[in-house]
């Protein structure tokens, strides 16, 4: 690697501006980058990286492998994306199929992956090789990638702010780190293939999955995480001779089960399961649990809802948060059965009457104590 020098220094500067422009243009009204006007920067950028480096880059060991390894994860993800339709159904693709709209899209995309992921190799290229600078080139790029309308408009909530970490700002950390790594170990090729084959797919194809912001945050999460132990795995091989009892124990297939468990733990705590664990947050149930307490609660459908009975305790929603009170009366009314509920601890039932629909699970057991760091985090997000 070579030592870092005042050309890539230029660099550095150009895109720390161009972050700043993309921030200023969120809160101030500063500049507003169009996507045309954002091609022809990043070709800008693209053509003084060009200048710089001469198209001079190190030439790297074993990178068709890199690739390969690439094309495979990629093309096994997208067939599993696909086939998840058949369970959570299609929707048609939001972005314009006409033969002008797609060649649009592509003038507006695929450029500028081309672009940024050639300006990442220069820049880690001509970086002295430290940790320090493979940190800073990742930053950049996860900011240059974030849509900063979404950032500032959904740190509004504790719910919002949980979605836009687990769809958005975690998965690009993961990418962009996994990017880098693969331009530091091969070059840009593989993740250019990456880039492309994936955003091909999302404005090329008339139908896609129907698949919500978890699913979506999980997938961008756990992709990059898998080409990474691949790669990593064959880059460790080509650098030294494993013994076997050190390659056995750095096979990628040892990570199946972790990346499983991992898979059931975030998808047990979003909900995704037939019981949810939820934490409490005030007294109101004294002495059933407290605040702190962890409970578990059974995710009901219509048929289920119907079949509560007085004394249960359920999870309903009110005015956009999760209230976890007793069955104090039901009623019948011609608009269906509307529930009274109070808290054990509460002198009076609650005022506001709960409809159907806006109950959400019931009550099964609590664990104490362990709902307290997501009720601490929950509050300091407030």
């Amino acid at each position: 690697m070579r030592a870092l020098n005042k050309k890539i220094v230029f660099l550095y500067v150009l895109l720390i501006a161009y972050i700043t422009i993309k921030i200023l243009s969120v809160n101030i009204g500063f500049l507003t980058i169009s996507n045309e006007l954002n091609v022809g920067i990043w070709g800008v950028f693209f053509l003084i990286a060009l200048f710089f480096t001469k198209g001079d880059y190190n030439r790297y060991l074993d990178q068709y492998d890199k690739v390969q390894t690439t094309f495979i994860v990629v093309v096994g993800y997208l067939m599993f994306y696909f086939l998840l339709g058949l369970f959570v159904g299609y929707q048609y693709n939001a972005y314009s199929l006409t033969p002008r709209g797609i060649i649009n899209n592509t003038i507006l995309f695929m450029p500028i992956i081309i672009f940024q992921e050639y300006i990442r190799q220069v820049l880690v290229n001509y970086s002295d090789g430290k940790s320090r600078w493979i940190v800073i080139i990742t930053l950049m790029f996860i900011l240059i990638g974030l849509n900063f309308n979404s950032v500032f408009n959904d740190f509004q909530n504790a719910e919002a702010t949980f979605k836009l970490l687990c769809s958005e700002i975690i998965p690009a950390v993961a990418r962009n780190f996994v990017f880098t790594y693969l331009a530091y170990i091969s070059s840009c090729k593989p993740v250019i293939l990456y880039r492309l084959l994936t955003t091909a797919v999302s404005i090329y194809l008339p139908i896609l999955p129907n698949i919500n912001w978890f699913y979506n945050g999980l997938f961008g999460i756990l992709v990059p995480i898998i080409l990474y132990v691949l790669t990593n795995y064959s880059q460790l091989k080509l650098e030294r001779k494993l013994s076997r009892e050190e390659e056995k124990k750095n096979r990628p297939i040892t990570y199946v089960p972790t990346l499983i468990l991992v898979f059931l733990i975030v998808g047990f705590v979003v909900g995704f399961f037939k019981y949810q664990p939820v934490a409490v947050v005030s007294d109101s149930m004294l002495p059933l649990f407290a605040r702190g307490d962890m409970i578990i609660v059974e995710q009901l459908n219509e048929e289920e809802v119907k079949n509560l009975k007085v004394g249960d305790v359920v999870k309903f929603l009110t005015d956009n948060y999760y209230v976890i009170h007793r069955i104090y009366a039901i009623e019948e009314t011609k608009d269906g059965l509307v529930f009274t509920t109070k808290g054990d601890n509460n002198n009076a039932p609650d005022s506001d009457k709960v409809k159907a629909e806006q109950i959400k699970g019931k009550y099964k057991f609590h664990i104490k104590y362990v709902g307290f760091p997501s009720v601490w985090l929950s509050e300091a997000l407030r």
